[in-house]
């Protein structure tokens, strides 16, 4: 046992440190950090350090029970919280709000890729299934795999491209929110009918998405009313500090996982399901989901990706002609799919490509998919590199596609912030107070004043929906407005910091109002493009902070460097 206890901590020593260390070099690559810590997974493990060294490798990660029951348990708990994560990104009042080009986008989105999926899992030879006598089942499953997207992915991919804020960047993130939840829920009830006995039966298969649907919504109409009264009662009584909340996320996750567990689904589902529940919750803090996400993405994932790795040989198990046609499919299914939904909602053509790769990112989301499917039975080990190497293709793609076809948009915003619409030193202490104030300002721009409380209905709106704090001090309140003909800007500087719901929690002072015409996304994408741009300058940044005049604003935001090329944008660094 005391020998035991020593390689545990040992072994778990050695994936953490190589999984962080090659994961931090990828992100100085420009890759995602999951490219690194899979990597460190294939060197120490079968693939590199068993051949290697066969001996030392058995030794230090032994495959009998005891310490690989140990890590086993610990990436178990690491994977319930990256669902748990993943879950508390996903907001439902997005869902509920979906409009026509969300839905076209998602569903189409969704029933391309799974129908080429299906096709090609019918025509697999019986060596590429790990049982042939559920091809129907291992088919359903490619199709699942091939149809999700990974929100944390497009997610970091909008933020760096400073577009996550925006209605355009919205949409994406809608759209796979609604993927990610007929995934998951699919994928759920495929596992359950696969793990019975006479599993390839319709009727068992209805069974246990019954099972499934059943579960969400019970959970979603008990947790998720209790978790928001918890957070008001903990607020009410000023104890709603980081620790308790975390505290509290952390229990219902790993109950949530039991329960589903316990009814045939995997754990995971159950944490991503509490993560949905306790994510909407709109007292739950910005800062507090970021601490969460920091705390679970820099100590359990890495291992979690490592050991996937560990067991694994990429080298026996690459199969060259099965990976390139997964990939393939892949990219066109989902691209084309989202794409076309994308044009039919009236998305113009270049924006409705920059959204099918964006929802073309897979991710962390497809690996812990294929990762569930391989412990299942569901995927033999060449399916799953395959589908482990088409994550990492599909996220490395994502960014500088999406970069690109969105490039031609990004223009300066000076012509647009005119010296009627900059307020400095605004006596607000709410982000009500002074969007109502800038809102003033563009309405007298217009000649009819009695427009600033419909454009301040319209901004709180949507700021009810998702703060527009991006960090560092700095808001980007927006909305769609009917009746405007083309896009307005303003510009204020609050005398102190206004809360709003900044990721990092700190208040803002800088605030820019942007308001475009409805469903105008180019217009949308010039000018929050621009100003994300702009204010990721430190120099920018305090050069508006120290303005003494309206005219001292338009000098600073005209002498700031251009754009950098297209290889400065930064890379998505998680999966």
């Amino acid at each position: 046992m005391h020998h035991d206890v020593i390689l545990f901590l040992l072994s778990l020593a050695v994936l953490l440190g190589a999984a962080r260390l090659l994961g931090e070099l990828a992100g100085k690559l420009g890759f995602p950090a999951v490219v690194g810590e899979i990597i460190a997974g294939i060197v120490v493990g079968k693939t590199v350090f068993g051949r290697i060294a066969p001996g030392a490798s058995a030794w230090l990660f032994p495959p009998a029970p005891g310490v690989a029951t140990w890590i086993q348990s610990y990436t178990t708990v690491a994977v319930v919280l990256l669902l748990v994560v993943a879950g508390l990104e996903i907001d439902l009042t997005v869902v509920r709000r979906s409009s026509r080009v969300v839905f076209l986008t998602s569903i189409l989105g969704i029933i391309v890729p799974f129908a080429l999926g299906f096709g090609l899992g019918q025509v697999l030879p019986d060596q590429a299934l790990a049982d042939p006598n559920q091809r129907g089942l291992h088919a359903a499953f490619l199709g699942i795999a091939l149809s999700i997207s990974a929100l944390p992915v497009i997610a970091r991919t909008l933020l760096d491209l400073g577009l996550m804020k925006t209605e355009f960047g919205l949409l994406v993130l809608s759209s796979a929110v609604v993927d990610d939840l007929i995934g998951w829920v699919g994928f759920s009830a495929l596992s359950a009918s696969f793990a019975a006995p006479g599993s390839a039966s319709v009727g068992s298969v209805a069974k246990s998405l019954g099972m499934t649907l059943g579960f969400v919504l019970v959970t979603l109409a008990v947790v998720r009313p209790l978790a928001d009264r918890a957070l008001a009662w903990m607020e009410k009584r000023q104890e709603a500090n980081t620790g308790r909340v975390l505290s509290m996320i952390m229990v219902l996750a790993l109950l949530g996982a039991a329960g589903s567990e316990a009814l045939g689904m995997h754990a995971v589902f159950g944490g991503f399901v509490m993560g949905i529940a306790v994510g909407d919750s709109p007292r739950l803090r910005e800062h507090t989901r970021k601490i969460l996400h920091d705390f679970v993405t820099s100590v359990f994932t890495p291992v979690f990706f490592a050991t996937m790795a560990l067991r694994v040989d990429f080298v026996a198990s690459f199969d060259a002609k099965l990976t390139l046609v997964i990939i393939l499919i892949a990219c066109i299914a989902k691209i084309l799919g989202c794409a076309a939904g994308a044009r039919m909602g009236r998305v113009a053509w270049r924006q409705s490509f920059a959204i099918g790769f964006g929802m073309n990112s897979r991710g962390a989301m497809e690996i812990l998919l294929a990762v569930t499917a391989l412990q299942a039975g569901i995927i033999n080990q060449q399916v799953f590199v395959a589908l482990v190497i088409m994550a990492l293709f599909t996220s490395i793609l994502s960014g500088p596609a999406m970069s690109r076809l969105l490039r031609p948009s990004l223009n300066p915003i000076v012509s647009l912030l005119q010296e009627g619409a900059i307020q400095l030193d605004v006596p607000a202490t709410t982000r009500e107070q002074i969007i109502a104030s800038l809102c003033g300002s563009l309405a007298e721009r217009t000649g009819h004043p009695g427009d600033s409380g419909r454009f301040t209905a319209a901004v709180m709106k949507r700021e009810i929906l998702a703060g527009t704090g991006v960090g560092e001090g700095v808001a980007l309140p927006h909305a769609e407005v009917e009746g405007l003909t083309k896009p307005m800007l303003a510009f204020g500087r609050a005398l102190r910091e206004v809360d709003f719901d900044a990721p990092d929690g700190q208040g803002a002072r800088l605030v820019f109002l942007v308001l475009t015409p409805p469903r105008d996304f180019d217009a949308e994408l010039k000018l929050m493009s621009e100003i994300a741009r702009l204010l990721t300058q430190t120099e920018v940044r305090e050069g508006l902070l120290a303005a003494m005049s309206e005219r001292n604003v338009i000098s600073v935001l005209t002498a700031a460097p251009p754009e950098p090329p297209p290889a400065a944008i930064p890379a998505n660094q998680e999966a």
